[in-house]
């Protein structure tokens, strides 16, 4: 039952927060440039709602699954994505729009 609501509330947030992109105008794919800041939608609460989204959904599979190595190897992805793709992209959005990026990060956090 857990394994289907993490899922389910990972569903949401990545849907809730490709639509914020895509009112905004700006990319989805992380590897193509950001137009915009985007500030609404589940960007009030988190930096990165699709990571947190494809998280959620990842430990959802594995209870589902009822497998312990996709809840172990869950930790050094998370670690992947953090030093791989979010610190870099906080650099290029810090790079890019300045104090706005930085007043948002001192409002809400990185994941939760």
């Amino acid at each position: 039952m857990l394994g289907a609501i993490l899922i389910l509330a990972g569903l949401a947030i990545a849907l809730l927060g490709a639509l914020a992109l895509r009112r905004a105008g700006t990319a989805i794919p992380p590897n193509r440039p950001t137009t915009e800041l985007v500030t609404d939608g589940p960007y009030r609460y988190s930096r990165n709602p699709l990571y947190l989204a494809l998280t959620l959904i990842y430990a959802g599979v594995g209870l589902i699954a009822d497998d312990l190595w996709i809840l172990i190897l869950l930790v050094p992805l998370l670690l992947l994505i953090h030093w791989g793709v979010v610190v870099r992209e906080e650099r290029y959005l810090e790079a890019k729009f300045g104090e706005a990026y930085r007043r948002y990060k001192e409002r809400v956090r990185r994941w939760l």
